[in-house]
């Protein structure tokens, strides 16, 4: 959703005897730059809660009404901002309505299910981790997809990055893995994640003449409709949302904070640092996580944890970082 953002360069600096340094302009753009990471890090810290959140209150959330509720809320509290150039562009809209709908399906309807189910049958340590290998997932499926080609390098990265989330699946513990004694939520956690790594991978596709908070307006928006026959059949055939204070509260929460407020910051913070920083300060998204897992839902963190961390970490770095710093210097 970022690459319709121009990103503006620095003007030359004065010569010698030319006009004195703009000091005062620096350093608003240093100012400038601050509250972009810092922003950035307030989205890593609410995508964070939210898988945390999803989890301390699974037993009395249902999963398919957390999505609901948090796609049409969330596109309630965008509307203001994106109905304007919305319809202004709906013969764009129009134009590209299946594609429109297909990557709001992948992006918000498909992961946000996927995960909230899976939070359901798993530990907020493992969503967090297993979401925490995105980028790592983006390459798969582009390989598998859109047959994008990658370096020795990068499928190192890739197979050290699934080995790690292996280990954090079986708990280190190969048998269980043969038994198939796992937590079922974590291959449906895993699941939503390669969705969404699918649809980065066909994000290029997105219709340029669509401002990015139209676009998201509209993902929002479609997804409500997308994960309607779900909400109802789990409504009215298994589980009810209940009108407590707990369910109301997690609602209002996800939907105003890791939804339209994140949002919102990303792009914020893409526009004033570019989105190769950016992305990097998203890696915080996991780190965050797994300390709100230990330290407010008391969940313990294991040798295999680590083990997994050091591993998709690792094939993080050889998948993206280091990657991109090979073909730099070609």
């Amino acid at each position: 959703p970022v690459s319709g953002w121009r990103l503006y360069s620095m003007p030359a600096r004065p010569e010698r005897g030319d006009h004195p340094v703009d000091t005062a302009g620096a350093k608003n753009k240093d100012y400038s730059q601050l509250v972009a990471y810092l922003m950035l890090a307030s989205v890593a810290l609410m995508w964070a809660a939210n898988t945390n959140v999803a989890r301390a209150t699974a037993e009395e959330v249902p999963p398919m009404a957390l999505t609901f509720w948090r796609l049409f809320l969330s596109a309630l509290v965008l509307a203001p901002f994106a109905l304007k150039n919305t319809w202004r562009k709906r013969h764009v809209v129009m134009r590209h309505f299946w594609l429109l709908n297909l990557l709001a399906f992948m992006s918000m309807a498909a992961f946000n299910a996927l995960v909230y189910l899976g939070m359901q049958s798993t530990v907020a340590i493992n969503g967090n981790l297993l979401q925490g290998a995105l980028p790592i997932c983006i390459l798969l499926s582009g390989l598998i997809f859109a047959r994008r080609g990658i370096t020795l390098k990068q499928g190192i990265g890739v197979a050290l990055g699934m080995i790690g989330l292996m280990v954090i699946v079986v708990k280190g513990d190969l048998n269980l893995l043969l038994q198939l004694r796992i937590n079922p939520g974590d291959p449906v956690v895993f699941l939503g994640v390669f969705v969404s790594a699918t649809y980065a991978v066909f994000l290029y596709t997105r219709p340029a003449e669509l401002d990015v908070i139209s676009f998201i307006f509209l993902s929002m928006l479609f997804s409500t409709f997308h994960i309607l026959p779900f909400f109802a059949v789990e409504h009215f055939f298994f589980r009810t949302l209940p009108m407590t204070e707990t369910a109301i509260l997690t609602v209002g929460f996800i939907a105003l904070f890791p939804s339209a407020l994140a949002q919102t910051f990303f792009v914020i913070g893409v526009k004033r640092i570019g989105p190769a920083k950016a992305g990097y300060m998203i890696y915080l998204t996991p780190v965050f996580g797994v300390l709100m897992a230990v330290g407010f839902l008391g969940e313990p963190f294991r040798g295999f944890h680590a083990a997994g961390i050091v591993l998709i970490a690792a094939g993080i770095w050889l998948a993206t970082i280091a990657g991109k710093s090979d073909r730099l210097e070609k």
